[in-house]
């Protein structure tokens, strides 16, 4: 499978995981998955590790959702209403942390049926679906957060493309991702916890997570791998 950065048919093989190839682009240095499954394969892979769904979280990922709402809110503090989209809302716990400050008009959007009920139980507005799936208007956020999304996506230039059309003017993408240049990915090689497909299919560093921001319309205003 060529690469989707850069369209070069040429990679080198890092190693082999639960049927599938993970590859690194000889070109752009791009690590991602072959073959890549099905999109609907994706889909109902998801939904059935939804049906066991519980809604728990730990302390440490309750405490890392208000540090990440905490900083987004100061980004906007000078702002009187922000439209905040969240892809992959699962539970709510960001969305929850989020809401505490009453500029933040939020929504959320995930695949899993059962945490989006528990969502809506704490009050939180959630939609059931992908993003393509629900034909927002132009312009209709100021913020888009996708923590932990892209890496799962089937089609990760489809929709970065499709949230691009979603923001605002001036309106900022704010996204976490498994960094694959972090230590840890480096020391561990193929037994990184992150090279799981067909869950998670690209791997990015912050060089190649710059090629898709620029092929799909962005323009990158600040990164760090300081988490793996």
């Amino acid at each position: 499978m060529a690469c989707i950065l850069c369209a070069t048919d040429s990679f080198s093989e890092i190693g082999e995981k639960r049927g599938f190839t993970i590859v690194k682009c000889t070109n752009c240095g791009f690590v991602y998955t072959t073959p890549l499954p099905r999109e609907e394969e994706l889909i109902k892979a998801t939904q059935k590790k939804a049906s066991n769904f519980k809604p728990h979280v730990s302390l440490s990922r309750k405490i890392r959702y208000h540090f990440f709402a905490s900083r987004i809110k100061r980004l906007f503090s000078q702002h009187d209403r922000i439209r905040l989209l969240e892809i992959g809302c699962n539970q709510g716990n960001f969305l929850s942390a989020i809401k505490s400050d009453k500029k933040f008009v939020a929504t959320g959007i995930d695949l899993n049926s059962a945490a989006l009920q528990y969502a809506r139980s704490q009050g939180l507005h959630v939609l059931e679906g992908t993003l393509e799936s629900h034909n927002f208007s132009s312009k209709s956020f100021d913020v888009v957060v996708a923590l932990h999304v892209i890496e799962h996506l089937h089609d990760p230039i489809r929709t970065m493309t499709e949230i691009n059309r979603l923001l605002s003017e001036g309106g900022m993408l704010i996204t976490i991702v498994p960094c694959v240049t972090h230590i840890k990915a480096r020391l561990a090689g193929i037994k990184w916890k992150y090279f799981g497909p067909p869950s998670h299919l690209w791997y990015f560093s912050p060089k190649t997570f710059a090629l898709l921001l620029e092929k799909t319309g962005f323009a990158p205003v600040y990164s760090s791998c300081f988490y793996n």
